[in-house]
């Protein structure tokens, strides 16, 4: 790796000049989301390590007995009391069915009045804000002007109620297509109703910049704010530090808004992260500001086992600190010109784990591929060598295949990575001797391939959409504009497998461990993408992953954990009917 990276530390942005005012709260907040989840010796431990404040999510409740939900407040209150925190906020529930700007008139006003429930419900925690959404998504350009008319009429009746119970009704800014992307908007949404705050969530800012939104609402508008960090492209609810925030001028505008409440973070992290973070936030902690993301020192720094092998390859693995996770990393890396690359097909009966096929046919190492049928083991994705075709991608498939691999000659040397959706494979490979599609993208052209959640407006009319790619292109970050519905196979992590190559001619197949709480906690694929930058590569593409996640060589054996047999060894693997391999 160029010791270049090595210049980043564990949080890559500038510190914050901290600009404010006298009896300035810099206490720690937390937003806590599912009420089960945060029990009383959690919250103790939680206030005993410096957390000072919560917001308490009410989203969770959607759909219960107002009647079991109060009950439920109650006994959280009392817990909550008994731990030394206190209560900040209040989060109102949000959901689709819960949209206070419907354009269904009858839908709009039952989601007033089961939200004017719920702020009478949320009184036992004696909030001194509630924070609700103005709408939900998508919204469609010709609907957005009576949204934002209906949604302006909907906070002027909710507004009443929060004072019933001593609490600031808080709008908060939202991103994509939701109402309230802009300062412009927000004022617009609580024009008129002087008792009405603002609730400014710093990661949501995707269609204005956080300087063009801090001048466009009115000083002292701000009650309360959600901290957390992003990378432009959509909200990722990162620490400071961890995104792309400049924080200077963002906390600066805060401040200047007259903003002297605590610090509310709604990310996950413990309170000695939130602690440190706020320290970038006052400006005690100098890091050097670098256009090379972040965890890039531990990257580095990890202690890197690494393993000559024949013909210039090597194997490298490492348990690296990232992310607020354990990442567990294993990569085979070989120049393309020493050897021959191909995706072996062996469907059905001739199905086999990598090692066993690996061996089998002498190759110097192998990589399970891309998507298949479990049951029938063979392709569920587009897949052709040759003249023949052994697979077609299928429908519930094309939310995450958005790219192929493949070779343009028999020889294997150079492999070819590209973006594609499912009706351009042959007009992009037509020539390609070997094709098949998987995804998503994760680099392209040296940078990061970031996924943009667009809800259902795939076509790219999406006005935030295509404003947060032409930014995006600006700092240096490639996006295709795809949909992606699935925030459980993006968002969350798991096993994963990639294959990639670099400006120097070199092929990579790399596997990160996942479901290993604490040795291999998997990765998003937002993550995994990161991983592959930081490696080198500067085209990779994601491969099938979970319990198919295995990377083999000749001269060590499997080198990852899989995860099939739910042991932290190197014997769990699956049978998969596909494979790169080289030899």
């Amino acid at each position: 790796m160029k010791r270049i990276l090595s210049l980043i530390a564990l949080l890559s942005l500038v510190a914050v000049l901290f600009i404010g005012c006298t009896q300035v709260d810099n206490s720690l907040g937390k937003s806590i989301g599912r009420w089960e989840d945060f029990g009383i010796e959690s919250m103790v431990q939680n206030h005993a390590e410096g957390l000072n404040y919560i917001e308490v999510t009410m989203n969770t409740v959607i759909g219960k007995d107002t009647a079991g939900v109060r009950d439920r407040a109650a006994l959280l209150k009392s817990q909550i009391d008994s731990s030394g925190l206190q209560i900040w906020s209040v989060h109102l529930p949000y959901s689709k069915k819960v949209d206070i700007s419907s354009i269904d008139s009858t839908r709009r006003v039952n989601a007033v009045n089961y939200v004017a429930d719920m702020i009478r419900v949320a009184a036992v925690f004696n909030p001194k804000y509630l924070v609700l959404h103005p709408s939900y998504e998508p919204i469609a350009p010709d609907e957005r002007a009576e949204r934002l008319e209906n949604s302006h009429e909907s906070i002027g009746l909710l507004a009443p109620v929060a004072k019933e119970i001593g609490a600031v009704l808080c709008i908060e800014n939202l991103p994509r297509t939701c109402l309230g992307r802009s300062g412009e908007e927000m004022m617009a949404l609580i024009e008129g109703y002087d008792e009405v705050g603002l609730c400014f969530d710093i990661n949501h800012l995707i269609y204005q910049s956080h300087e063009d939104y801090l001048k466009a609402v009115a000083k002292g508008k701000i009650k309360t704010v959600h901290i957390s960090d992003y990378d432009f492209a959509d909200e990722r609810h990162l620490l400071p530090g961890v995104g792309k925030i400049d924080w200077e001028p963002v906390w600066k505008g805060v401040r200047e808004n007259g903003y002297q409440g605590i610090m509310m973070f709604e990310t996950d992290a413990t309170p000695a992260e939130l602690a440190n973070a706020r320290e970038i936030l006052l400006g005690k902690v100098k890091v050097e500001k670098s256009n090379i993301d972040a965890d890039s020192l531990a990257f580095c720094n990890a202690d890197w086992q690494i393993t000559e092998l024949e013909r210039g390859a090597k194997a490298m693995y490492a348990q690296v600190p990232m992310f607020f996770s354990m990442q567990s990393i294993s990569v085979v890396k070989y120049p393309a010109s020493e050897f021959k690359t191909e995706v072996l097909h062996r469907p059905g009966k001739k199905a086999g784990t990598p090692s066993a096929i690996g061996k089998e046919i002498k190759a110097f190492a192998a990589l399970n591929a891309a998507y298949f049928h479990v049951k029938e083991l063979i392709p569920s994705v587009y897949f052709r060598v040759g003249e023949n075709l052994y697979g077609t991608t299928h429908p519930t498939e094309t939310y995450r295949v958005n790219g192929i691999v493949g070779f343009k000659d028999k020889d294997g040397k150079e492999m070819m990575i590209e973006y594609s959706d499912t009706t351009q494979y042959e007009t992009i490979a037509g020539d390609w001797h070997t094709v098949l599609a998987t995804g998503p993208m994760l680099v392209d052209d040296g940078k990061l391939v970031v996924p943009l959640l667009t809800g259902d407006d795939a076509d790219g009319d999406n006005i935030a959409a295509m404003q947060a790619e032409q930014a995006e292109q600006k700092r240096g970050v490639v996006k295709h504009r795809t949909h992606y519905s699935s925030a459980q196979f993006y968002d969350k992590r798991h096993p994963r497998a990639a294959v990639g190559k670099d400006a120097e001619g070199n092929i990579y197949y790399v596997v990160i461990d996942g479901r290993f709480k604490g040795q291999g906690d998997g990765a998003s694929i937002y993550e995994t993408a990161y991983i592959c930058k930081m490696l080198g590569m500067t085209e990779a593409i994601n491969l099938d992953g979970g319990g198919s996640s295995v990377v083999w060589a000749k001269e060590t054996g499997v080198l990852n954990h899989p995860y099939d047999n739910k042991k932290f060894d190197h014997e769990g693997e699956r049978v998969v009917p596909n494979l790169i391999v080289a030899y």
